[in-house]
């Protein structure tokens, strides 16, 4: 078992359909990103990174199985994390873009003047918390893009020339 299997769900019995780890998929996890980024680094060691070493240990009839069973189950993993996160942030965004249009109207100033200025500084501070979730998944998606591009030329390199992007999105 090796580290990236660690962070995965025990009761998932079929190998080529593991997903994200349950721990990860949570509104604290994409607050405190340090845990998800882990996991996204793990994963891409495991597979990525070394795909040219596993590659050459498999005859190049076994590369649609390998890309299957290995890679396609991982970037799943990786892109359900990041999507939990983007829908997260995405939530986050809409609840305070409703709560300040409705805030102006919800304050008697006369009975506490300093009421409304609370409440849009807690939104104020829930945009920014919103806008730093935005900014590490656009980062982590661009990452996933090239790194997803560069296995696929080095299968194309290995294997065969394929579109495995599509061949990945058509399993999804």
């Amino acid at each position: 078992m090796g580290m990236v299997d660690l962070f995965y769900n025990n009761n998932n019995t079929s190998e080529t359909e593991p997903t994200a780890p349950s721990t990860l998929l949570k509104p604290e996890s994409c607050e405190s990103s340090s845990r998800i980024r882990a996991f996204l680094r793990l994963s891409r060691i495991a597979t990525d990174d070394t795909i040219r070493q596993h590659l050459n240990e498999i005859p190049r009839s076994k590369c649609d199985e390998y890309f299957n069973r290995k890679i396609v189950p991982q970037w799943r993993a990786r892109s359900e994390v990041i999507t939990f996160c983007s829908n997260y942030a995405k939530e986050i965004r809409s609840k305070v873009e409703l709560r300040k249009a409705e805030a102006h109207n919800d304050h008697d100033l006369r009975i506490d003047p300093y009421a409304l200025k609370n409440e849009l500084s807690q939104l104020e501070e829930q945009t920014s918390k919103c806008t730093t979730i935005e900014n590490w998944i656009h980062n982590e998606s661009g990452v996933e893009a090239i790194i997803r591009a560069q296995t696929a030329d080095v299968l194309n390199d290995k294997c065969y020339y394929k579109d495995w992007l599509a061949a990945f999105k058509k399993s999804v």
